[in-house]
């Protein structure tokens, strides 16, 4: 069995050889603090951490194209306020310690009313070239001929608005400006729909992703009853698309505790939801038992590679196992993995992850 195969069938709740062994990719900090402890920087991280290709992405540009001019407006030894790829005014610290892991401040936006989102969808326009790579039909050949899912990331309505907005004002506009919220989002589908229709039938696309992040701890950021008045219609429109050509599973890529919005997505053909963060409130146990049917992807904590050995064993064999034994779970790190976490212990949890998969005698932890 391919990867291809397995992580479908995964998806499908469907009996495979063996679990996907994927993981969330390394970053910049975390990569540097490894390596100092003896990492070997020639050897990539699928074949030093024994991981499975997770998904080829498909080379459709589906966001903002062209980017804005990036552009420093003003620096001291501390802060710099500059211009970012999106059109917002930023202040972030001057330098970057943590590559990976920042703290952004924002300014200003590209829209504040109708007439900055009439300017912004100039950048939207479907049959931009830039929105195809040059040799598309020999990509998207090459995609299906190939042993691993494709994968394509489109970011929605949420998460475009805010890059337009601001999340305090996106917020505001669905009560202030419930007008331009409805158009926006009308215009963000249609936008969606005939872009893909340039070259949705000259592949198989496995997975659809759709970038939201609209959940906090403990709550999303938008209320159910906001969902279903303004995003419901649109989910609803967009994945009978995707589905209607080909698209064999959906999923909401949303950070934090989404509670009461999973219903809607379900209602809407969501398939599933990633990464299914355990700090934000997140109990993947009970997801599985009021979600029978949802995919989940990750679910383990993060926070818990920083300490010991007991404590990842006792995370992963508390829910992994029974996680897998119902189907539709993929396991992997519930977001970016820290950099205080030792390559020592991060290793001793794939270990865990490899044994469960291939059946295996589970390494005990050292006291």
């Amino acid at each position: 069995m391919n990867s291809r195969e397995r992580l479908l069938r995964t998806l499908a709740f469907q009996p495979t050889d063996r679990i996907p062994l994927v993981e969330w990719p390394v970053r910049k900090a975390t990569m540097r603090e490894w390596t100092r402890q003896g990492y070997p920087t020639d050897v990539s991280q699928p074949v030093f951490l024994n991981l499975d290709p997770f998904y080829l992405n498909v080379p459709i540009n589906m966001g903002l194209y062209p980017a804005f001019e990036e552009k420093v407006l003003s620096q001291d030894k501390d802060y710099k306020i500059w211009q970012d790829q999106l059109g917002a005014i930023r202040k972030d610290f001057a330098r970057e310690d943590n590559p990976g892991f920042v703290t952004r401040t924002w300014l200003k936006f590209p829209v504040e009313d109708r007439t900055g989102f009439l300017a912004i969808k100039q950048r939207y326009e479907s049959a931009a070239d830039g929105r195809y790579p040059e040799n598309w039909p020999a990509r998207a050949a090459m995609l299906d001929l190939a042993p691993v899912a494709s994968h394509l990331s489109i970011p929605f309505l949420f998460w475009t608005a805010r890059d337009w907005m601001g999340f305090e004002n996106l917020c505001l506009a669905f009560y202030d400006q419930p007008e331009l919220v409805d158009e926006m989002f009308w215009f963000l589908t249609d936008f969606c729909i005939q872009t893909l229709a340039r070259g949705i039938g000259q592949l198989q696309i496995d997975m659809v992703e759709l970038k939201e992040d609209m959940a906090f701890k403990l709550a999303p950021m938008i209320s159910p009853e906001l969902f279903r008045r303004f995003m419901l219609p649109h989910y609803a429109r967009l994945i009978a698309y995707l589905k209607g050509h080909g698209v064999r599973f959906v999923y909401v890529d949303c950070d934090g505790y989404p509670g009461g919005l999973i219903p809607l997505w379900l209602e809407a053909g969501v398939d599933g939801v990633s990464p299914c963060e355990i700090a934000a409130g997140n109990d993947m146990l009970r997801l599985r038992q009021a979600y029978p049917g949802l995919v989940l992807f990750g679910g383990i904590d993060k926070r818990v590679l920083a300490q010991n050995e007991q404590a990842i064993y006792d995370e992963v064999m508390g829910k992994v196992p029974q996680l897998l034994e119902r189907g539709g779970y993929v396991p992997h790190i519930d977001h970016a993995i820290p950099f205080d976490v030792p390559l020592r212990l991060y290793l001793y949890y794939r270990r865990l992850i490899t044994a469960i998969a291939y059946g295996e005698p589970v390494p005990s932890p050292r006291s």
